[in-house]
């Protein structure tokens, strides 16, 4: 048994921990799935909606509640990161070695089996842990939250999940527990249960006309609209403008490529407008090619537009759009991206500042802390509810006032999507 205490790993997936987790493991032992509590056929669990990410609290062999991310796009449980008072124990750890995207060669890490894991009551025994070995990510101090970890398939294979993003609720549902009559305001869309993943067709239509069908990983800890590899397109060309950009964190390092817009993205019906699409270089993605002859993977920009329900044992999922359906895909108005450098605190410092952006024409740069919006103190205000400012509406102009080392100013940034 292992018992790890306070800030020992940390792993974290801003853009995303990408689906496609490849891994050299120890034999596969028997787990138990996840049960309801006695007489209960559903369970409603309020979460947390940041960056477009979810977060819920989970327990591991009786800890305080943890925070998980919930992606559909890994095939278990995923441990990173502990508080200075967290403690919990683990059982049978064996190396392994994790590779997904990025451009380095992968990342050691430990397997624990013998878990208990609890979520609002809905536990399992013998479950298996991935532990990383060290901090690639750092999504606590992205997200202004402390975030211990990520929870995938276990989560979905057992149940119905319907995720209501507009209200910040998830609910698990007994198979053949979902209500029929609430089917009826949904579309369905099959799905293809791959590797413990899950995929659907789609159809990308690129600013040339070129109809593109697209086989997409869903992948909910993936915080944009819809990545797109480019050597699975067929010669398709890439839309103008793009931007170049650092696209996020994958397992195996950093994610680079290009970020652009598309003319529109068809699942199940519904045409989505202009989303945002990004396009990985070849070498953060040399390790997803072929992999399950798939295009890319569809994010939570997406998925957050509507009120989305996945059944597993059915292969189906349905959807029902929310007040999100029609708003306009913006990318990064301000041009500029916001951490917190002690989660929890809410004092928010500028980490990175995109060239010819609104925030690099107003005289920002990275390391510069906000100290309040249109004369509104940062201080009271969450990570969550200072992005929505960035991220309302073109031509908007915001009051900055900001410190810089020892010294304070006043700016105006002017809201301008850059692509």
């Amino acid at each position: 048994m292992w018992l790890l205490r306070g800030v020992l790993f940390c792993c974290t997936l801003y853009c995303l921990l990408q689906g496609g987790l490849a891994v050299a493991q120890p034999e596969q032992k028997a787990v138990e799935e996840l049960q309801f509590p006695a007489g209960r056929n559903k369970v409603r669990i309020p979460f947390k909606l940041i960056h477009n990410l979810i977060i819920v609290p989970v327990q591991i062999n009786g800890s305080k509640p943890l925070y998980f991310v919930v992606d559909t796009g890994v095939d278990r449980v995923l441990l990173f990161e502990l508080g200075v008072t967290d403690t919990i124990s683990l059982n049978n750890v064996e190396h392994l070695t994790l590779r997904g995207l990025g451009k380095g060669e992968g990342l050691k890490a430990f397997a624990s089996v013998g878990n208990k894991i609890k979520i609002a009551g809905v536990e399992a025994s013998n479950q298996e842990l991935l532990i990383l070995e060290e901090n690639v990510f750092d999504l606590s101090y992205r997200l202004g939250v402390n975030v211990n970890g990520i929870i995938g398939y276990p989560l979905f294979k057992n149940f119905v999940v319907e995720i209501d993003y507009a209200n910040g609720y998830l609910t698990l549902y007994k198979p053949g527990k979902y209500p029929q009559n609430k089917k009826k305001r949904f579309t369905e869309v099959p799905l293809m249960i791959e590797g413990a993943k899950p995929y659907l067709n789609a159809e990308a239509v690129f600013p040339s006309g070129l109809r593109q069908p697209v086989k997409l990983i869903i992948d909910s800890g993936m915080s944009t609209s819809v990545m797109l590899y480019p050597p699975t397109l067929n010669g398709a060309i890439l839309p103008s403008p793009t931007i170049s950009a650092y696209l996020g964190r994958g397992l195996n390092g950093d994610i680079l490529g290009e970020i652009g817009r598309i003319q529109a993205l068809h699942i199940g019906g519904y045409r989505l407008h202009k989303p945002a699409a990004s396009f990985p270089d070849t070498v953060s993605i040399r390790h997803a090619l072929g992999m399950n002859n798939r295009n890319g993977n569809l994010g939570a920009d997406v998925l957050q537009r509507f009120k989305v329900v996945f059944d597993y044992g059915n292969a189906t999922m349905l959807l029902s759009p929310n007040f999100k359906y029609k708003k306009p895909f913006y990318f990064n108005l301000s041009g500029m991206e916001l951490s917190s450098p002690i989660p929890g605190l809410n004092y928010y410092t500028i980490s990175e500042v995109i060239p010819d952006s609104p925030a690099h024409v107003a005289g920002l740069k990275a390391g510069d802390a906000l100290v309040t919006i249109n004369g509104i103190k940062v201080a009271d205000k969450s990570l969550a509810e200072v992005l929505h400012f960035f991220q309302s509406r073109p031509g908007r102009n915001l009051r900055l006032q900001v410190r810089r080392d020892t010294e304070a100013f006043e700016t105006t940034l002017t809201l301008r999507d850059v692509i």
